[in-house]
């Protein structure tokens, strides 16, 4: 007896630590899933939506994997534009990383969240969590695990004082941003160089100091051609022309504004495009070519054209998305009152039978009485 107790107590433990080797194996595929899911992220982002909420419903995966895929369905609804639902899945995440000891994991949702509320113009929430990434990345005994996001943060405190028209407070968080991404060791430093610079040349432009400018959108064009970045550099070169333009360096600024429209070309930005031809043919209205400009100012407006049917289409689908999910509300209200209407009519029918039973049980009972009375006076 003793011996079939100790048999299975090991049985249970077996198959305890069986069912826990098999919850880690299917979190470690389901954390596969995600991260090949983030790569194409951008191609399909309803798939990686619909795979981010599965992962998460599935109970049997653990919290950091559940915690992750609440951040791809949010990086997924980055990738549509739609910052608000976005905000809204990355706010979960955060809610549910708070069960795990993962500080790397809990500072890049912080920044993500900063960054979600940047892209929805929200500044005073953005700069409050951007500063709360920048806290525990600070102690964070591992600065190379972390770096990116400090600097990061302190880059995009940048792009808010810079959008306020603050430059000046601007440029100490760009300096502060260059500063973190030149101490890091990975492949991104150089692309985030070019932006951080990019956006410094911009406020330098802003303050009149053109020296500086220069310089810094030089910078910017040398670290967006060590990773062959063709819209970073075409934008360097956009921003460096404006400069040339403001000096009245007119031939100097077509030049690199020409050489700027070359790179852009298979890039299919259209703001970038847009502001190319605005400049060349402001450029070349300056040395009247009259030819050139009207060239460019065609091109200009063709581009303006085909933003505006961007915006258009991109309001419509808004619209249509709205239209979707309202619809779908209202199925499911349906639904759930039709669900609720069939329960309620099998609730009514099982109280009309149990009334039925207890009034036929009620009648079986008086007659039962009324038997024994009978019998009881037929004795006497």
């Amino acid at each position: 007896m003793h011996k079939n107790l100790i048999y299975l107590f090991l049985s249970i433990c077996l198959a305890i630590q069986s069912v826990k080797a098999l919850d880690y194996v299917q979190s470690k595929q389901a954390d596969s899933l995600i991260q090949a899911s983030i790569v194409k992220v951008y191609d399909n982002p309803n798939e990686s939506i619909d795979l981010g909420l599965k992962i998460f419903e599935d109970t049997n995966n653990s919290i950091k994997t559940r915690t992750k895929a609440l951040m791809l369905v949010s990086l997924a609804h980055t990738s549509k534009r739609d910052y608000q639902k976005a905000l809204e899945f990355i706010v979960k995440a955060e809610e549910l990383s708070k069960n795990i000891d993962d500080k790397v994991l809990q500072i890049e949702i912080l920044f993500r969240t900063g960054i979600l509320y940047q892209q929805l113009k929200i500044f005073d929430k953005s700069i409050e969590f951007l500063e709360k990434t920048e806290q525990m990345a600070l102690i964070y005994p591992d600065r190379q695990q972390v770096g990116k996001y400090l600097a990061n943060s302190y880059t995009v405190k940048g792009f808010i004082y810079k959008d306020n028209l603050n430059c000046d407070i601007a440029l100490e968080f760009f300096d502060k941003g260059i500063k973190e991404y030149k101490k890091l060791k990975n492949i991104e430093v150089n692309t985030n160089l070019s932006i951080a610079y990019y956006n410094q040349g911009n406020c330098y432009t802003l303050l009149s100091d053109y020296d500086k400018a220069i310089n810094s959108f030089n910078k910017s064009i040398t670290h967006a051609t060590m990773e062959e970045a063709n819209s970073l550099i075409a934008f360097a070169q956009k921003g460096l022309a404006a400069v040339y333009t403001d000096q009245g360096r007119y031939q100097d600024a077509i030049v690199l504004l020409e050489e700027a429209s070359k790179k852009s070309q298979n890039v299919g930005d259209l703001i970038l495009n847009s502001s190319i031809y605005s400049g060349l043919f402001e450029n070349y209205l300056a040395i009247n070519n009259w030819e050139k400009y009207e060239a460019y100012y065609n091109l200009y407006a063709k581009t303006q054209l085909d933003i505006k049917s961007s915006e258009r289409k991109s309001v419509d689908d808004s619209i249509r998305k709205i239209k979707d999910v309202q619809s779908e509300k209202l199925t499911d209200i349906k639904s759930k009152f039709k669900n609720q209407l069939t329960w309620f009519g099998v609730i009514f029918l099982v109280i009309i039978f149990l009334c039925f039973l207890v009034v036929k049980n009620s009648k079986s009972d008086i007659i039962s009485l009324k038997k024994e009375i009978e019998q009881l006076q037929n004795q006497k």
